[in-house]
This record gives structure tokens, C-alpha cells and sequence, in this order.
């Protein structure tokens, strides 16, 4: 009896940091929007809940209701296949193929041809997990992939191997055809001070990101095996930078490798936030997501050439709800309002 009482309250302490963790909280926001507003939510696991809106009952995981089809999601979190049908629409992705692990020659021979430094994605993995840029060699674009196989525990799995764009990455949020928030994603990063050591500049951003209800779950690593970037431009996490010296830590610039989300939603360029739109459209039926595009300057009117389209987000992260620079940009009322809107259709 006690032992089974033990076992119910950790079940218990678990589902309750399960409610805070990331996955859990795109959730937990949209259950507390709306609760703020009267309607009632009854929480079925750390992620899924039924919202009852009017008198009808809408099951929803994270933030993606019955609008969001399982379908729509299975196609999304497909890489290749998403943006073969954004391509379709006269929006500029990266040239890449995909191709299973063991295709070595054939993963080199593209790299060959569209010219180094590439990039190596595994298809439907997530938040950058496997995902390697500047590969400027075979030897590298070998030892990379041995990384993957491990990773997946099967070389015969396929990945993307894309032509290289250089560029600062930003994550746009879209609902019902408009634009709700543009963010960039720098990669993680310190500015020095003249006094203190990477390391130790790493520490205390790190104790503010604690403070944040989304970062505190993505803090900057001091792991050296994850600061490639680091080392490679000659620094250490002994070396300390001069005053107002910005250091990139990593090349990765997603939240999840500590990257800072910062808020450009009045500033991108009205062209850009169509191009995010025509992107959530490309794909039949897909109401609300995420848009990740890189370029040098979102400010400007794009030309050809100036950005790429990387990939759709069926469920993005609420990064514009917790920027660490900026206006803070709601994501869960927005999803309600559109399903409030869309009722008649349900």
C-alpha cells in the first residue's frame, strides 16, 4: 500500500513538471488562455487537453486542435516533402536532396555539385538535434554522418543534405493567413566585459534564461564537445573577451541550443511576411504554424537570391512569447480565436 502510494504521488510530481517542461507548456499557455477567458479545460496528459468552446468539445495536443490533421502534421515534419510543395508555390528553398545514410557516394557527389559548405538535417528530427553545418569536406561530411547513424542507430535511414545559405534565421508565426510574429534566432551567444571568461559569462546568462519560463529548459552548454564554433574561431571558454565583444558560441540557432529569440514582428518587411504566408499555405489545409527563413537583413525588400525557406512548423515552440529581447508576441490566443471563428466548421 505505501509503495503504491509512493509510485502515485512521483507519477503525480512527474506529471506536474511534465505541465512546465517545453512540450508541456505550448499546452499549459493555451489551456491558461483559455481559462482566463471562461472556457473549460479538462487536461488529459501533459500535452493534450479537451477544450470546450460553446458547447463543443475540441481535443487539442499542444496547441494544435482538431483543424490541425494528423495527415497535415505527417507531411509538415516531412523535410523533403514540405518543401517540395513550398517550391511549387514560386518560394525559394535551399537546393538539397535526400538520401539514406549509406548513399555516401551519392551524398558526396551532390556536395560536389552544388559546392561546399553543406548542411546535414535528419529528416524528422527536431529542435536541431543531428542537424551539422559548415561541412566543407568529404572528411567532414563522413565523420558527420557516422554522428547521424549513431544518433538514429541505422545508416539506412535518409537525410537532407542541403547547398549552404548563409544568414541570420528567424521564425515566423502565422495564423489564419496573417503574420502574428517575426523572431530571429540568434545563435547562443555571450558579450564579454573585459573582466570574466566565456565560461563564466556563459554561467550568469545562463541564471537569467533560469528565470524565463520557456529558456530555462535550454540552457547554453559548456560542454566543449558542443562548442565546435567556439574553437574553431581560436577561443576557449578560458578566454575573456574584450568589453562589449559578441561572441558566437555555437552554429546552431535554434532555442533549444541555447539560442536568444528577438522580436522583429514591426520591423520584417511586409514582403517577407507574405512570403511566410504563401509558405503555411503551400500546404493543403494548414490553418497556423511556424515559417523558418534565413537571410541577411529581414528589414528589406528580398530579392532573388537574398533568402531561403528552410522548413514549415506543424507545432513551433512559443519562442515569441518569451523573447529574450523585445516585445513579447502571443501565440495562444490567436490559435483560440481561430478556432472560436472556425466553430460552424467543426
Amino acid at each position: 500500500m505505501v509503495e503504491n502510494r509512493t509510485s502515485a504521488l512521483k507519477k503525480i510530481e512527474k506529471e506536474e513538471a511534465d505541465f512546465e517542461s517545453r512540450e508541456g507548456l505550448k499546452s499549459k499557455l493555451l489551456e491558461e488562455a483559455a481559462y482566463r477567458r471562461g472556457y473549460k479545460a479538462e487536461r488529459l496528459g501533459f500535452d493534450t487537453m479537451i477544450l470546450t468552446l460553446h458547447g463543443k468539445e475540441l481535443l487539442f495536443r499542444d496547441m494544435n486542435g482538431p483543424l490541425s490533421s494528423a495527415a497535415m502534421m505527417r507531411i509538415v515534419d516531412d523535410k523533403y516533402r514540405a518543401r517540395q510543395l513550398i517550391k511549387r508555390q514560386g518560394v525559394t528553398v535551399p537546393e538539397s536532396t535526400y538520401l539514406r545514410i549509406y548513399e555516401r557516394d551519392e551524398i558526396k557527389a551532390f556536395a560536389h555539385k552544388v559546392g561546399y559548405p553543406v548542411v546535414l538535417k535528419p529528416n524528422d528530427l527536431s529542435r536541431g538535434e543531428g542537424v551539422y553545418t559548415n561541412i566543407a569536406s568529404d572528411e567532414e561530411l563522413d565523420e558527420h554522418l557516422d554522428k547521424i547513424a549513431g544518433l538514429i542507430g541505422s545508416e539506412f535511414s535518409k537525410i537532407l543534405i542541403e547547398k549552404q545559405f548563409n544568414g541570420d534565421d528567424y521564425r515566423f508565426f502565422v495564423v489564419d493567413g496573417k503574420v502574428l510574429a517575426a523572431s530571429k534566432r540568434s545563435r547562443a551567444n555571450v558579450t564579454g566585459d573585459g573582466e570574466h571568461t566565456v565560461l563564466e559569462l556563459i554561467e550568469e546568462k545562463n541564471r537569467l534564461r533560469k528565470q524565463n519560463r520557456d529558456l530555462k529548459e535550454f540552457l547554453i552548454p559548456t560542454d566543449k564537445d558542443k562548442l565546435e564554433r567556439l574553437y574553431r574561431e581560436g577561443r576557449t571558454l578560458e578566454t575573456v573577451p574584450e568589453k562589449g565583444e559578441y561572441i558566437v558560441i555555437r552554429d546552431e540557432s535554434n532555442i533549444a541550443s541555447g539560442g536568444d529569440g528577438i522580436d522583429y514582428t514591426d520591423t520584417a518587411h511586409e514582403a517577407f511576411k507574405e512570403i511566410a504566408v504563401k509558405a503555411i499555405q503551400s500546404i493543403p489545409g494548414f490553418h497556423y504554424g511556424g515559417v523558418d527563413i534565413i537571410t541577411n537583413d529581414i528589414t528589406l525588400d528580398p530579392k532573388a537570391g537574398d533568402y531561403v525557406v528552410t522548413e514549415v512548423e506543424f507545432s513551433p515552440g512559443p519562442m515569441s512569447m518569451f523573447h529574450w529581447k523585445g516585445e513579447q508576441r502571443d501565440m495562444a490566443n490567436p490559435v483560440l480565436d481561430f478556432y472560436l471563428k472556425n466553430l460552424d466548421k467543426l
